[in-house]
């Protein structure tokens, strides 16, 4: 009798992609847990979803007194379901950007399956997203373009079948992907995940032009008017001003000449690689010959990202962020290659490339911790990132490296990372301490103004029951701190700095948040200094 050799659990965790999977879970979840909302981007956004949830008014989104109009609702909707069930935690919003974040690895595989990928390609693919550092960033992270990349792989998985029997299924899987995009970040939802289905012919000869691009009409028709189903009350409900800002502002605005974000042409050119590390610096050439693979999918590839891209490209406003949806489509194609031996993943980048993340977390974060404990602390967690690229490094024999273990790796360098971002940097974007005195102050009717935008920046760390006003006229704060001398003038900005000695002091971004009595304030000076 042959007794089969005992591998014990590394080697089962080695060769089985389940126990991969669950420990890929297992190095996404805890920063769920330990990572505190940051400013400005989650703070404002959990500020909004918190007004909606305290006002009931579920049409018109409101930050610091006002409609918010930069965004659609589509995602504090669903963050106000998930605190139906388990309170209103900020964990509980980073678990559902995680969960929508592992969605999109089922739609991915499904798309890669219904454009005629192997199964090694599907599974490669899966990884190449899983472990790529945009996606290991954003998993987790209270933003819309997760939710948006969701959305585009809905539609992006039913456009091949428009072109089927099966098209009027396709039409409405399509039409409600897109209209739910719309109502995630606008109109640009109907591009990144229409433009596939209007080259249809391209990708799929044998496509009929005509019937598709009529049922892709049919798809972008119910799209609208699912998005208008919400925009056409909104508008009346937030007045003129809203509806102006809702149907034009937020389109043109950003496309033509960006009020936020405003950058060249040329932008994402550097930002792409590094949103897809560590797979642009990681993978070589395999052994396998260059032919093979899928001409269809190659070409949905390009159909489905370079559009996208020269669009992002062109329009005014750009964050790396906004990349998010058009990346599963390079990993498709990567997936491919990798999958028939094309491509291997190189042991020893990966190891060379996690070392200098490690390195770069130590030196980085270090130099940004307001303690000695804090700077411990990202150093400690910058040579366990060092670590682990070593163990990619030493002893490895046998290339290629598994792309499920060198995912792995990123994820846990990246975990990492978020975690001495925690602990050196968490006195400067924690203001959880500052927004309970301000909510304390406020109960007990203190008044208070705020000197500079804030962007709602104290509201849901402190579930503060009325919005804060504010002003970014100095004249203004000295007038309302002399008819106030009980009341609390707050500011995060350098322009607002008053030589009374505040009552409350921390180290904000790369400045502080301070707190005046507004009497201090008067009777040292009358105005702000500007430095």
């Amino acid at each position: 009798m042959t007794v089969a050799p005992h591998t014990g659990f590394i080697g089962r965790f080695r060769e089985e992609p389940r126990l991969q999977a669950l420990a890929a879970l297992l190095l996404l979840l805890p920063p769920v847990f330990f990572l505190f909302p940051v400013p400005i981007d989650e703070t404002r956004y959990l500020a909004v979803a918190w007004n909606m949830r305290l006002s009931g008014q579920w049409l018109v989104p409101w930050l610091d007194g006002a409609p918010y109009s930069d965004k659609a609702p589509l995602l504090f909707w669903l963050i106000n379901l998930v605190w139906a069930v388990t309170g209103v935690h900020a964990w509980a919003a980073r678990l559902l950007e995680l969960l929508l974040a592992l969605a999109t690895l089922p739609l991915l595989a499904s798309l890669g399956r219904r454009l005629g990928a192997a199964p090694a390609a599907v599974q490669a693919s899966l990884w190449l997203w899983l472990g790529c550092a945009a996606f290991a960033v954003y998993a987790g992270t209270v933003m819309f373009d997760m939710l948006l990349t969701l959305c585009t792989l809905v539609a992006w998985r039913a456009t091949p079948a428009l072109t089927g029997r099966r098209w009027p299924l396709a039409v409405v899987a399509m039409a409600l992907a897109l209209g739910a995009g719309t109502l995630v970040k606008g109109p640009v939802a109907l591009l990144v995940g229409g433009v596939p289905a209007l080259l249809a012919p391209w990708w799929r000869p044998q496509t009929r032009p005509l019937a598709t691009w009529l049922r892709l009409l049919a798809a972008l028709l119910g799209a609208v008017l699912l998005a208008l189903a919400w925009a056409l009350p909104a508008a009346r409900a937030g007045g003129t001003q809203y509806a102006d800002a809702i149907f034009l502002r937020q389109t043109l605005g950003r496309v033509v000449q960006s009020f936020a974000h405003a950058r060249p042409w040329w932008w994402y050119l550097p930002i792409l690689p590094a949103m897809l590390l560590p797979w642009v610096a990681a993978i070589g050439r395999g052994e396998a010959a260059a032919a093979g693979g899928s001409r269809m999918l190659d070409r949905f590839v390009a159909a489905a990202f370079v559009p996208g891209f020269v669009l992002f490209s062109l329009i005014s406003g750009k964050q790396p962020h906004y990349l998010l949806p058009l990346l599963p489509a390079l990993t498709l194609a990567g997936g491919v290659r990798l999958g028939a031996g094309r491509w291997r993943v190189v042991g020893w980048r990966v190891g060379l490339l996690l070392a200098l993340i490690g390195i770069a977390v130590a030196v980085g974060l270090g130099k940004l911790a307001v303690d000695h404990a804090g700077r411990i602390g990202a150093i400690a967690c910058g040579v366990l990132i060092v670590v682990v690229g070593l163990s990619f490094v030493v002893g490895r024999r046998t290339p290629p490296l598994p792309v499920g273990r060198a995912a792995l790796g990123m994820l846990a360098a990246l975990l990492l990372g978020k975690l001495a971002f925690v602990l050196a940097a968490g006195p400067r974007y924690d203001i959880a301490a500052a927004a309970r005195r301000v909510a304390a102050a406020q109960q007990a009717g203190v008044p208070l103004l705020f000197a500079g935008p804030q962007y709602g920046l104290l509201t849901f760390a402190g579930r503060l029951t009325a919005p804060i006003p504010a002003t970014s006229n100095p004249a203004a704060v000295a007038v309302w701190a002399h008819a106030h001398p009980q009341g609390w003038v707050i500011s995060s900005e350098p322009d607002y700095r008053y030589p009374a000695t505040p009552l409350y002091r921390q180290p904000y971004r790369d400045g502080s948040l301070r707190i005046w009595r507004a009497g201090d304030v008067t009777g040292a000076m009358a105005a702000p200094s500007r430095d």
